[in-house]
């Protein structure tokens, strides 16, 4: 998504762009595949910063919208219904109204009303979207902020699944960055899903006469006196360019270069990586009980968010159905779909033999589903009866991940160690996307447009 947008932001402005792409597909972590007739997305869960043109308010998501030139309105984008974050007994609700929120949060935290304002007033006072932010621990500063501990750990779990690369801790920036997107702007989805996001970029890149090479990986990027000078593709074709931009992560990068300034460690690579089991029933939402958007939940008072020790963890977990974001058009629904997100362990996946990582899939797609079902109320068809309605299953592990985008440890959101500016050790070799630090699909076509304007654009 980063990709796409600098090429397409750098062809505006008539650069001879070449796009390289180790998939089949264009959309790195936020692509899409087919089963059985149907269309899955793979990371979209939701669209943050959602405000509409018309509803006066600034967002990242418009801003996005008009350095691409596509229409806020072609991405027709369906508001959540109402989603919410449960930790045991306790529960707080949001949606695309900010004050429903803050009366949830005064409502099962009353002795936190001045102090969650407190708050709020220092999120707005800190500057998330500098270069040079500093890396400020977000758990220390809620425990600093908040006499009650649960209030911060369950403000942590959105966050942290959101757009986290850091085990049991995110960065302030990033915190109030997603603070901002989820809670204060909303969310939404597209109506026929990412590539409702994807189709036009990849249209207007063809008109501009962008050449994409698809299914071919970068083997090596050679360098020389501190430039990149070549790029080496796996069918050993050979491309040269005055500055690259490069999507597939910091650490994968830099083990790309024939010559490092500095190797890459080991602590730069990420572990936070998750499986997601994606279930089709057959009947609408309502049929089984189900009104809400997006569920965070946690089995304890405490948010860990880490490396499990086993193959997943269900004991926290996104639970996510994209039929209940509201459908201006009330277009008929006849099936339902269940996205279950955990926590996983790339180790334990990747050293599993064909058979037994088939069996473990299974094995953990019923554990998955039998606990988000506690969390979700029960409606007409109960537990006993989900055989019957389900007609399809799909799962994807930390290996998957590691398989389409080379993610090393299948780290969903890249390196814990970011670079802002897009800036490398190479001084023509720029990185966009998840390892620049700006999340979400907002986030990544964004920072695709702030290193093609300001590193390449504006030093033209």
């Amino acid at each position: 998504m980063s990709g796409l947008s600098a090429a397409l932001r750098l062809a505006m402005f008539g650069k001879n762009v070449l796009v390289l792409e180790k998939h089949y597909v264009v959309g790195g972590l936020n692509s899409f595949y087919a089963r059985k007739g149907r269309k899955f997305d793979v990371g979209l869960h939701a669209v943050t910063n959602f405000p509409s043109p018309s509803s006066g308010k600034t967002s990242p998501l418009l801003r996005a919208c008009r350095q691409l030139r596509i229409p806020f309105e072609s991405l027709n984008l369906y508001e959540q219904s109402r989603s919410r974050i449960s930790f045991e007994d306790k529960h707080i609700r949001f949606n695309n109204e900010f004050s429903f929120f803050l009366n949830e949060i005064y409502e099962n935290f009353p002795k936190e009303k001045d102090r969650f304002r407190n708050f709020l007033q220092k999120m707005e006072d800190f500057d998330a979207y500098s270069i040079n932010v500093p890396d400020l621990s977000t758990r220390s500063i809620l425990k600093e902020a908040f006499a009650e501990p649960l209030l911060g750990e369950m403000l942590l779990c959105p966050t942290s699944y959101y757009g986290s690369a850091q085990e049991n801790d995110i960065d302030f920036a990033t915190f109030t960055m997603l603070f901002d997107a989820i809670f204060k702007q909303g969310l939404a989805r597209p109506s026929h899903g990412i590539r409702a996001i994807l189709d036009p970029l990849v249209q207007k890149l063809d008109e501009m006469g962008v050449k994409r090479l698809m299914n071919n990986a970068v083997k090596k990027i050679k360098t020389y006196n501190g430039q990149a000078t070549e790029i080496v593709m796996d069918n050993e074709d050979t491309y040269t360019a005055d500055h690259i931009i490069s999507t597939c992560g910091l650490v994968e990068t830099e083990e790309l270069l024939t010559k490092k300034k500095t190797p890459p460690k080991e602590n730069k690579k990420g572990n936070c990586s998750v499986i997601e089991t994606i279930s089709v029933f057959k009947g609408k939402p309502t049929d089984f009980g189900w009104d809400e958007t997006v569920i965070f939940y946690n089995d304890d008072q405490e948010f860990r968010y880490e490396k499990p020790k086993e193959s997943m963890d269900s004991t926290s977990g996104v639970i996510c159905i994209p039929e209940n974001y509201q459908d201006p058009h009330n277009q008929k629904v006849d099936e339902s779909r269940l996205r279950i997100t955990n926590p996983a362990n790339f180790d334990k996946w990747d050293s599993l033999e064909e058979p037994a990582y088939i069996a473990e899939k299974a094995r953990c797609e019923t554990v998955m589903l039998q606990k988000a079902l506690e969390y979700l109320p029960k409606g007409q068809i109960q537990k006993k009866d989900f055989s019957d309605a389900t007609l399809l299953k799909d799962t994807f592990t930390p290996r998957t991940i590691k398989k389409y985008t080379n993610h090393a440890n299948g780290a969903l959101y890249g390196s814990p160690v970011k670079s802002r500016s897009g800036s490398s050790q190479i001084k023509n070799l720029y990185l966009a996307g998840t390892d620049q630090g700006y999340i979400g699909i907002v986030g990544a076509m964004l920072g695709g447009i702030a290193v093609a304007n300001n590193r390449i654009l504006r030093s033209a």
